[in-house]
């Protein structure tokens, strides 16, 4: 994708509600989910989409495993999938039984522990907490009083963990023991309500961390100490999330939604929940592997 830096779209997907891209660098795939819709999508080096898992439950978050497998959830369960045999090897049990609760974005730890936000669909402040899943998959809240748990995401050095609370317009970020715990929860940046509402994030080499802001059109840079130091305009409404992939992790590729969009804003944005890419002057931080158990599954 030798782009020069400009935004350009790479597939049509047409997804209800894209999310939680993550890059497959041995195999030179990139996983995404479509939340609604309850699937989990590949898209080939060639740029074809094929679905590789459906489901009734919604699908919010996915990362890879040590394995080769992928780590995902299913309303407020978790669960491992093996994407070439489209099977699912095992579940969690949920940590939520009312239907109106599930996990949203998620991601794995430097430790390779699965760390992922359990939101609620309706408009109950602060019943959002961040989970952390084990090799065993046992589930540890670690965070709670979130409005709407969204995008994390690990600095280089695995010290901190940035994470976005949709409703409070809010990117935090907080020190990360070895051991998974969070410490010293703060502010970060602030995004502004004209620009919609801040969803998945991706940070750079340098420190600087890209978001998605839904409904507002565009994603933000902000630098290592939370000062916006750029925009990206999107041609569609909805960004989601995104990742960095490809080559030198060169590429930031971008997820985006078509949900609850009426028939004029589609006509539009007809390229709503489309997959989008851009190559940004400085290359992205890769992402941890959860590490599977060694017996069963």
């Amino acid at each position: 994708m030798r782009d020069g830096g400009h935004l350009h779209k790479i597939a049509e997907v047409r997804a209800d509600l894209g999310e939680s891209p993550v890059w497959d660098k041995d195999n030179r795939l990139l996983y995404f989910v479509d939340i609604s819709g309850g699937k989990i999508n590949v898209m080939t080096p060639q740029a074809r989409v094929a679905t590789v898992y459906q489901s009734s439950a919604r699908i919010g978050a996915l990362a890879l495993t040590d394995r080769g497998n992928l780590i995902f959830t299913e309303d407020a369960r978790v669960a491992i999938l093996d994407p070439k045999q489209g099977v699912v090897r095992t579940h969690s049990s949920a940590v939520h039984n009312q239907a109106s609760y599930r996990f949203n974005d998620g991601a794995c730890d430097p430790q390779g522990r699965f760390i992922t936000g359990l939101m609620h669909e309706g408009p109950n402040r602060e019943a959002g907490a961040l989970y952390r899943y084990d090799s065993e998959l046992n589930a540890q809240a670690i965070q709670r009083n979130i409005a709407l748990p969204n995008g994390l995401a690990w600095s280089e050095d695995g010290q901190t963990l940035f994470f976005v609370d949709s409703i409070a317009q809010s990117i935090f970020r907080a020190a990360y023991s070895t051991c998974g715990e969070l410490e010293a929860v703060m502010r970060f940046a602030e995004t502004s309500a004209e620009l919609g509402r801040p969803d998945g994030i991706a940070l750079d080499r340098a420190g600087g961390l890209w978001v998605c802001m839904f409904n507002g059109g565009c994603l933000l840079r902000y630098d290592r100490n939370g000062s916006l130091s750029g925009r990206v305009a999107m041609p569609v409404p909805r960004p989601t999330s995104c990742c960095f992939g490809e080559e030198g992790l060169e590429t930031l590729f971008i997820t985006t939604a078509r949900f609850a969009m009426t028939a004029s804003e589609l006509a539009e944005s007809p390229d709503s929940g489309d997959l989008f890419a851009i190559r940004p002057a400085i290359a992205g931080v890769p992402r941890h592997l959860f590490k599977e158990c060694k017996i069963g599954g």
